[in-house]
Formats: structure tokens, sequence, C-alpha cells
């Protein structure tokens, strides 16, 4: 009888352990929902679609990660997966039209959406920017673009954006992607990098090496172990930020390529912990 009661306790033990394995598994690959902490920016038609925008905040002047959500727009429960997207930003100015650096999404949605970016290059004042959506719905072969007219461009707290003039390299604008929340220690530190070649005409520019140079202005100290950043691809550059204690830092950024831009007053960006 206590061997018959003995194996049934184990299996008991094994069965509540085997549950409890399951149980943790459920948890820990849980899926997190593509727009989970996005907002709808904006919402229209084109190519037979319902075309959808959505980001982490309100357009502001940076790199800006942006979500298109396609649905059909006979059955908008049914979520298109296979088009080709293409971002048209313009700013009308008094004397001028521009548009801004890009980062199209891919053919194929990703989770159901299409990833891509826009680093508008100055916020709403002096102009007006409207965004289209150009899209190419592959189910339907349909094309069509979805306008949204004056769409308002916020100016950040602390500035992630610098557009300048070099002699060698013309126009080009600098983006500050990360860190998104700094920290004490060795962080995650990334820029882009484009060139402006016409009004219209923005690409990611390559051919650079950066060095940052972190400084403490009311300490009077930078800080070691920083990793420059490297081209890693699409005009994107990684790299490695020491922020040894909290308060406001300041991130010198140094570029080359067949001749030195170096640091200026205006090629830096402040990060307070």
């Amino acid at each position: 009888m206590k061997t018959i009661l003995s194996k049934l306790s184990i299996l008991l033990l094994l069965s509540i352990f085997i549950f409890s394995c399951k149980d943790e598994v459920k948890e820990t690959t849980t899926a997190v929902h593509p727009l989970e902490g996005l907002i709808k920016l904006n919402e229209g038609y084109a190519a037979g679609a319902k075309v959808e925008v959505w980001g982490k905040k309100n357009y502001f002047q940076g790199y800006n990660n942006l979500s298109v959500v396609l649905l059909d727009s006979a059955n908008t429960k049914d979520t298109l997966k296979d088009a080709h997207i293409h971002f048209l930003p313009y700013m009308t100015m008094p004397m001028m039209k521009h548009a801004c650096p890009v980062e199209n999404p891919g053919a194929l949605a990703i989770n159901g959406v299409f990833p891509g970016a826009i680093s508008f290059v100055m916020p709403s004042m002096g102009g007006t920017w409207d965004l289209g959506i150009k899209v190419h719905n592959h189910k339907t072969g349909k094309g069509g673009t979805a306008m949204f007219s004056n769409i308002t461009v916020d100016s950040p707290s602390s500035t992630v954006l610098k557009v300048f003039k070099t002699p060698a390299n013309g126009v080009l604008v600098l983006s500050m992607l990360a860190p998104l929340t700094p920290k004490v220690g060795v962080n995650d530190i990334e820029f882009t990098i484009h060139k402006k070649l016409t009004e219209l005409k923005w690409p990611a520019d390559t051919t650079f090496t950066l060095a940052i140079e972190p400084t403490m202005p009311s300490m009077g100290h930078g800080s070691p172990n920083n990793v420059n950043p490297i081209h890693y691809k699409n005009g994107h550059y990684k790299g490695k930020v020491n922020f040894t204690m909290t308060g406001e830092w300041k991130i010198g950024i140094v570029l080359n390529n067949d001749t030195t831009i170096g640091t200026s007053a205006n090629r830096y960006f402040n990060i307070t912990l």
C-alpha cells in the first residue's frame, strides 16, 4: 500500500511540475501585438485599401519610426500583407517646396504591419507638411496615394536631428535614434546620415566613419569605454556610449570620409539622465 501511495505521490508531483512548465512557456512566448504602445496618426484610402499610419507619438522633427497597416477596403477585417509602399512627405514654404529622408517599408508585411521611417528635417513652423502614402496593392494590382494634408510636425524638447552644410559633401542630415531611455553605464547609440541631392531627393549616405566625444560640461570630464559608431546598413551607424553618472551630457560628433568635417557647435546632441 505504501508503495502505491509513493508512486501516486510521485505522479502527482510530476503532473504539477509539467503543468507549471507549460504555464511558464505560455508566459514567456506570449506574442506582443505589433501596434501595442502605438497611436493611430492618420487613416485614409488608396488602391482598394484602407491605409492607417501608426507611431509612438505625433510626428516630430527627427527620425520617426512608423508602421503602415493596409486593410482591404471591401472587408476591413482582412489585413493586406503584400504591397509596395512609398512615403511622400512634402513641406510647402513661401519660397520653396522640399521633402526629407525616408525609409520605405519592404514589400511584405511583418506581423501584419509595414514598418518604415521618416526623418522630418524641421517642425511645422514657417511652412506646411503634407504626407502622401503611395500604395501598390499586390492583391488587386491597383495603385494610388492616400494624402494627409497639413499634418503637424512637433519640435521635440531635446534635439535629435541636425541639418548642416559642409564644403565637401553639401547638406547632410544627422539623426540620433538611440539611446531612447539612457541609463548610467554603457548604452547603445545609433545615428543615420542622409545627404540632400535635390529638394526632393535625400538618400542615405554610407561613406562616413563617425567618432563620438561624450562630455559632461558641468563636471568637466568625458567617459571611457566608448565605441565609435560604424555603418551597418542603409545609412545607419551603431556604436556604444558610456555615461558614468547622472546629469546632462553632450555628445559631440566627428564625421569623416575623404576630408574631416569635424565637430562644431551645431553637431552635438544633449542627453540628460
